[in-house]
């Protein structure tokens, strides 16, 4: 009885939408609605975020991304990331610029263990 609760469980798990984007030189409109989790492995993307993401995780290089999510992860190089709203930034790339506007929080957890990156609050 116990086996069948944790298969039921596991099953019942709720589903979340992945996007990933692997282009190069494009505009993308991402709805956060649709795709709560965005992975963008492109180099030169503009990416447009509407509503608010859970994550979103700029591994390509020189992408521009405006938007809110709960948790940004940069890892590529010479990315540009204007956060409308956010909780929680980490920047492992390098050469990257992060400015974010306001948090749930008062102010997003931030983590900079790259090289050379700016995080600041717009003013």
């Amino acid at each position: 009885m116990k086996a069948v609760v944790v298969a039921v469980l596991l099953c019942a798990s709720p589903a979340f939408a992945e996007r990933q984007i692997v282009d190069n030189n494009t505009a993308v409109t991402v709805d956060c609605k649709k795709d709560s989790e965005v992975t963008l492995v492109g180099n030169n993307l503009t990416v447009t975020l509407v509503g608010s993401c859970t994550r979103v995780n700029v591994t390509g290089n020189r992408e521009k991304v405006t938007g809110s999510a709960t948790t940004f992860f940069v890892a590529g190089s010479h990315n540009t990331i204007t956060a409308e709203t956010t909780d929680d930034i980490t920047v492992a790339g390098s050469h990257n610029t992060v400015t974010w506007k306001k948090s749930g929080k008062g102010s997003p957890k931030i983590a900079n263990p790259g090289k050379d990156n700016k995080v600041t609050q717009a003013p």
